[in-house]
């Protein structure tokens, strides 16, 4: 059986877990916790998912409150092993990813040796629709990859569609990863496979630019059943169907970076 990380998904319930599998193809999955801010899907349970061994965690904060949120990670972290990482939601929050108590998420990283995860790219604005945050744009990452080289950090998104500031950063620095989750939110058959091809294009044009980060894609979804359009997620495996890279460079991509990636992973 091929082994498949999904890197980036919204699993609130069981129940919609079973929507998720209906169109998955993985057998490991990164569930990402929401935070409690009017735009998120609200923070899961860990304990509604321990029986579930193939799955694991990214804890979150809300930088709004983060002193009391930095010691509930601290907690969960000796209460549920399986938590890989700590989300940011640059973008939804207003800070960049070099402020001050972003640099303290990253500290409390180094500490217990887990992973920082980025909202980077566009975000969904008051009316639903997607636009660019200047405060998600990963370039501000660079000084938290220069503070803290043992600490990997996950831009994810591709930084949607400020690609060239996100490519540039996975070349130069070892601990800098991105995934393709949530670049295709196609509502029909035609517009999944018109996206594909262009995240793909995208993909490959880097890769010719940087044949580095090609260590650094992860397969990722973004699946999350608030909206209909991410319900179907089997549109993401077909991108590697149209990557100009080897077989074992697609296995990369669909499980191994994860596992650079999130040291913690089994």
């Amino acid at each position: 059986m091929e082994k498949i990380i999904d890197c980036h998904l919204h699993v609130l319930t069981k129940k919609d877990f079973e929507i998720y599998k209906n169109t998955a193809c993985a057998n490991k999955y990164i569930n990402i916790r929401g935070i409690n801010i009017e735009e998120m899907l609200k923070p899961f349970r860990f304990e509604e998912f321990l029986d579930m061994e193939d799955m694991y965690f990214l804890d979150s904060v809300n930088l709004n409150n983060l002193e009391e949120q930095l010691i509930e990670v601290e907690r969960d972290l000796q209460n549920f092993p399986r938590i890989l990482g700590i989300k940011v939601y640059l973008g939804y929050q207003h800070y960049y990813a070099n402020d001050k108590k972003i640099v303290e998420v990253a500290r409390l990283a180094d500490k217990y040796k887990i992973a920082v995860t980025f909202h980077c790219g566009e975000i969904f604005n008051e009316e639903g629709n997607s636009e660019f945050s200047p405060f998600s744009d990963a370039k501000y990452i660079e000084e938290l990859v220069e503070m803290f080289p043992n600490v990997n950090f996950i831009a994810s998104h591709m930084n949607w569609p400020n690609f060239d500031s996100l490519f540039e950063l996975c070349n130069k620095y070892k601990n800098v990863y991105t995934c393709f989750s949530g670049c295709n939110d196609g509502e029909t058959k035609e517009e999944r496979e018109s996206q594909n091809k262009k995240i793909a294009e995208i993909i490959n044009f880097y890769i010719r630019k940087y044949p580095s980060i090609k260590k650094k894609i992860m397969y990722g979804t973004d699946f999350f059943t608030s909206s209909d359009q991410y319900n179907d997620v089997s549109s993401y495996f077909d991108v590697l169907k149209l990557l100009n890279i080897t077989n074992r460079e697609k296995e990369d991509i669909l499980y191994n970076n994860a596992v650079s990636a999130y040291k913690k992973i089994l």
